[in-house]
């Protein structure tokens, strides 16, 4: 069991805040609204699986009327105006709700709020594993990417949390306990065995903690979603294995731009680098999913090198294109931010490859980068490109595929 002081105080706090006509104090979770989403129905407390029958045995003969009441949805202040719901629960969503919670009940109660939640989320990170990087914790609780996951599991278990024990905390007061022995309880039911449990292997019933057994169940699609990136290899560790290995094998003969003295442009440089290969294959993806949108999909016409390369079929929707870009682009260099003008170089070449760009815009920003090619060279050497672009983009269009997301 690990002490959680601050949801203590503000389960106190909420209750103690109560009136006659709310005898049960501030709905805390009626600031936390979401909009449904795809279709799933958000199940409610069951009393009967929250208040097993130790549990109400401790109550004495007032249990039964103190959980009624508890229960009962009129017996708390809630939000009046709840703020607009929308699908996406993040850590911003569940501060911009406590700073809503604090212009109703007061700062005092959303103050309490915001350190509960930086306590759930330190309790959570340690009931999770205290040996897992925190990088795999962050994901694990807060999402793997932002169009994958449309609510967060932590704030999913904030709420959870949050309704169960201000529920609980409510009921025991009710029954005539006084704050200290009533939090106890409180806490004593967070660390029961979940009471539905699972079937273990051999048959027997398996029963977590309650607490461990709640984040556990929200944080299960973040998991799968963790181990099928490593399983269809698409971390970070694979997307740079994937930028050194056409580095050092195909980006030999499949660049595009090189000079008459046979250096790699825009860097200027003899050896093709993974960071190179990175902004050249970010700016070749966002490029086509921008022609995707804008000629309305592949019937609009892609141009022809992205097109014969295959960036017309159905894996390569434009969001799917834009985040494999993002996920290359950040594994080119190790801090993780490239350099803007080498982006913005490699970016003005492409287009200019594509659609045929003059030559003397392609040979000032080659100057700006300090390199000093005339304008016949920069014709000739933006024909070359043409004939070794296809080349490029049907080893990105092979080999990006296994980096894809899977649905």
């Amino acid at each position: 069991m690990q002490p959680l002081p601050q949801l203590e105080s503000c389960l106190r706090l909420a209750f103690e805040a109560r009136d006659p006509r709310h005898p049960s104090g501030i709905s805390l979770a009626s600031w936390f609204v979401r909009a449904p989403t795809r279709g799933r129905r958000r199940g409610e407390l069951d009393a009967a699986l929250l208040f097993p029958p130790e549990l109400r045995a401790g109550l004495g003969p007032a249990a039964g009327a103190a959980i009624a009441l508890a229960m009962d949805p009129g017996s708390w202040r809630s939000s009046a105006s709840p703020r607009a719901t929308i699908p996406v629960a993040t850590r911003e969503w569940l501060a911009e709700a406590a700073v809503a919670l604090g212009r109703s009940e007061g700062f005092e109660l959303a103050w309490a709020m915001l350190r509960a939640i930086s306590e759930l989320e330190s309790a959570a990170q340690r009931l999770l594993g205290s040996r897992t990087p925190r990088s795999t914790l962050r994901q694990v609780l807060h999402g793997v990417a932002q169009r994958t996951l449309r609510a967060e599991p932590f704030a999913a278990f904030v709420i959870r949390v949050l309704k169960i024990a201000q529920a609980a905390y409510a009921a025991f007061r009710h029954a005539g306990l006084p704050h200290d022995p009533a939090w106890a309880l409180v806490q004593d039911r967070l660390w029961l065995p979940y009471p539905t449990g699972r079937s273990g292997r051999s048959g027997t019933q398996v029963r977590g903690a309650y607490l461990p057994s709640l984040l556990q169940a929200a944080a299960a699609n973040a998991r799968k979603r963790l181990k099928r990136n490593a399983t269809e290899r698409r971390t970070k560790d694979h997307a740079r294995a994937l930028l050194a290995r056409f580095a050092s094998g195909a980006g030999a003969h499949a660049w595009p731009w090189i000079d008459a003295s046979g250096r790699l442009l825009p860097q200027g440089e003899e050896v093709l680098t993974p960071e190179m290969a990175g902004l050249c294959f970010f700016a070749l993806l966002a490029h086509a999913a921008s022609e995707r949108r804008n000629r309305g999909g592949p019937a609009g016409g892609l141009s022809p090198p992205l097109g014969e390369a295959g960036f017309g079929s159905s894996e390569w929707l434009p969001d799917r294109t834009d985040d494999l870009a993002i996920r290359l682009l950040g594994a080119s260099t190790a801090s993780g931010l490239p350099r803007g003008e080498m982006l913005e170089a490699i970016s003005t070449l492409i287009r200019g490859t594509l659609s045929g760009m003059p030559a003397r815009e392609g040979a000032s920003v080659l100057r700006r980068l300090g390199i000093e090619l005339g304008e016949s060279d920069t014709s000739r050497m933006l024909e070359r490109a043409r004939a070794r672009l296809p080349d490029l983009a049907r080893w990105l269009e092979e080999n990006g595929r296994e980096l894809l997301e899977r649905t």
